[in-house]
């Protein structure tokens, strides 16, 4: 189950760059489409992508990994949200599929860490 939550996390990390980050009553834009957010679009993806492999290869020292960079998106996304929050803006599904995609990286992390120990062996 562990190994589902990471994958799901980091799809919804990688995806959430694609979708709308800030929008007002005209328009929204998501991180891709700026100039100035696309290097750290790609920066989003690459960690999506490693957080979907750790979920693969399911390792104690890569579900840490896994902890760590999922802690940083949600914590990233959580500054986002803030600065996208003003009276003429407000924070896109983009920030909010990053949260949650963040969140599901450290549930699945944890529960893979606290698998490892009770796993018992084959008879």
């Amino acid at each position: 189950m562990s190994r589902i939550f990471n994958i799901l996390g980091g799809l919804l990390i990688a995806i959430s760059v694609f979708l709308a980050a800030v929008k007002s009553d005209a328009m929204s834009v998501s991180m891709f489409e700026t100039e100035e957010k696309r290097g750290v679009a790609y920066f989003f993806i690459v960690l999506g992508v490693i957080i979907a492999v750790v979920g693969l290869v399911n390792k104690r020292w890569l579900n840490i990994l896994s902890l760590l960079l999922g802690l940083a998106v949600a914590g990233l996304a959580f500054k986002y949200k803030g600065d996208a929050t003003t009276e003429m803006t407000s924070p896109g599904m983009g920030i909010w599929m990053m949260l949650a995609g963040g969140l599901l990286a450290c549930v699945g992390s944890v529960m893979g860490l606290m698998n490892k120990g009770t796993s018992a062996p084959a008879a």
